[in-house]
């Protein structure tokens, strides 16, 4: 006997219809009673669970056992989930889906060369992990007793470069990472050594700075004086991206030689030649220059922000260019000139040395020598270009360095012409993919929801001085429940690890699905044959008792104690 499992009753074009899967007649019916062997329909186990530590026996990695306590005859096939290893952990999917990433052909958003800012799905759960610990790295006080435990309502201060740097303003300079405790956030502090404002005014172009808002420009918040190092420090607060590097340590290393990045998979590749850091040798081992012109993309947006608002960056340089992920590029640094060495020439010659600025830039990626843009060495550096890119990217360079009066923006973006779409095709397919994993982790938040209500209320000591409360009732079956989903054992009495068994029935609960399944009683005295959609109806109804009772208007918790 096959009964109807309920999916025919949901909207065929529902989003829910398509991720439980509509009941198909070719699928197999287990037929089968809780005391007798069956074969379940579920996907075999895997050696990727033992990342999980869910070995089952002796965790050989082969398909396993029935459980004793099943679902009855009423009960249609579980649902098909694949499991992902992502960084060390499992992930379920519903097979047969495709994500919206791999469906949009992000392949062929550059001709087919494969944008530098397309990521795998696996990649980019990593890197998200990577950067929340990242954020959530607690400095060791014992390391850094020279640190003040504070910097206004800066805290948990940590440094995050090796040393000071000694940029060309001539003042010495540090940057660390601290949290405010105004609103829990990690922030950035560029600290500027032995440097005090003349008075207030000075602070006026960081006002200016702050409300400048811009995806490639680093966000400044804040900028004020302090003693608390000890001396007369300007202190500059940035957003912070966490993981992020320097186009120098990207490309050029300690070393400062150049390093070569694959643009499908952004792996560091070390040249066959190096750029020197400091001599006046070039070489022709640039940077690839798809990804060359992805940052010329970027960097000219960066510049059209900032001075479409009337400012100069007067930063842009190898060293304060920085990389989140592959290929995102943010502008920092951003205002430290203004307040310690003002520049009192005319703004448009100050945004036409940011244009010349940038050429240099591009040069030293293209040749691989940071001192490209060097007055005796840019006519080598230009003919290096000429013999290893196209002559557009040779006639950008040539129009940003060369000896012609004040460029702007306005002048470079012809130059760059056609490349802004495959720039946007790239991030529409990152887009996609991010999305793709957005809806994938709101499935995680709905079960995780549906957890916590079923936590609260089964195996509770008392309610309301009952303290069989959560044994009799709808509550009987919640637990019941709870051992048919989590508990459950091989007929050789071993535990049944079985993730995609959990995320199915977890599912089918939440969407509150017609199938019926059979609960048995752990002494086997009761047996009980329920849908999901009942069990959800018993779940919301007992949690309801307990949120109109154990809460006051305050939402302060009547009872306190900790059973």
């Amino acid at each position: 006997m096959q009964h109807d499992s309920g999916y025919d009753q949901l909207n065929p074009g529902s989003r829910l219809h398509k991720y439980l899967g509509a009941a198909s007649p070719s699928r197999p019916v287990p037929a089968t009673t809780s005391m007798s062997p069956m074969s379940v329909n579920v996907p075999a186990f895997i050696p990727n669970f033992a990342r999980l530590q869910l070995e089952n026996g002796g965790g050989n990695g082969g398909a396993v056992g029935p459980p004793q306590q099943t679902s009855s005859q009423f009960q249609a096939n579980a649902e098909e989930f694949v499991p992902q290893d992502h960084g060390g952990t499992v992930y379920f999917y519903r097979g047969g889906g495709q994500s919206a990433y791999e469906s949009s052909g992000g392949g062929g958003s550059t001709g087919g060369l494969g944008s530098p800012i397309e990521q795998s799905d696996s990649s980019v759960l990593v890197e998200l992990m990577n950067r929340q610990l990242a954020m959530k790295a607690k400095p060791e006080a014992a390391l850094y007793p020279e640190l003040p435990q504070a910097i206004e309502h800066m805290r948990d201060i940590v440094p995050l470069e090796a040393g000071s740097i000694k940029p060309s303003t001539g003042y010495q300079q540090s940057v660390y990472k601290a949290t405010s405790a105004r609103d829990g956030v990690h922030y950035v502090l560029r600290r500027v050594h032995a440097f005090r404002p003349i008075n207030a005014k000075a602070f006026a172009p960081a006002e200016s700075w702050k409300k400048l808002q811009a995806a490639h420009v680093v966000q400044l918040r804040e900028c004020f004086a302090t003693r608390a190092f000890g001396d007369n420090s300007l202190i500059f607060v940035y957003d912070y991206h966490p993981l992020s590097e320097s186009l120098k340590e990207r490309h050029f290393g300690r070393n400062g030689g150049v390093t070569m990045v694959d643009t499908m998979t952004g792996a560091k590749i070390m040249s066959s030649y190096s750029g020197s850091a400091g001599g006046a040798g070039l070489t022709g081992s640039g940077v690839p220059e798809l990804l060359l012109w992805q940052y010329v993309v970027q960097l000219t947006a960066a510049l059209r922000s900032i001075h479409a608002t009337g400012l100069a960056a007067r930063s842009i340089d190898i060293s304060k260019v920085i990389l989140m992920g592959k290929c995102k590029l943010l502008l920092s640094s951003c205002g430290v000139q203004d307040l310690v060495a003002p520049d009192h020439q005319q703004i448009q010659q100050q945004q036409s040395d940011d244009m010349v600025a940038l050429g240099r830039l591009v040069l030293a990626l293209a040749t691989g020598n940071q001192n490209a843009g060097r007055r005796e060495i840019v006519q080598q550096g230009l003919s290096i270009v000429g013999a290893h890119y196209s002559q557009d990217m040779k006639n950008l360079v040539t129009c940003l360095i060369g000896p012609s009066p004040r460029k702007t923006i306005a002048d470079v973006m012809p130059m760059i012409g056609a490349r802004f779409y495959h720039h946007i095709e790239a991030l529409q397919s990152r887009v996609d993919l991010l999305e793709n994993e957005t809806a994938r982790e709101l499935e995680n938040g709905r079960l995780f929801r549906l957890l916590c209500k079923m936590n609260t209320i089964v195996e509770r000591p008392e309610h309301n001085m009952d303290s069989s409360w959560s044994e009799t009732g709808d509550r009987f079956l919640i637990k019941l429940f709870r051992d048919y989903v989590f508990h459950q054992v091989t007929d050789q009495g071993k535990p049944w690890m079985d993730m995609a068994h959990i995320v199915s029935c977890m599912n089918k609960l939440d969407a509150g699905v017609a199938e019926k399944i059979e609960l048995v009683s752990r002494d086997q005295d009761s047996v009980i044959i329920v849908s999901f959609g009942d069990l959800r109806r018993c779940i919301d109804a007992a949690f309801a008792e307990l949120s109109a009772t154990t809460v006051t208007a305050r939402g302060t918790p009547n009872n306190q104690r900790h059973h």
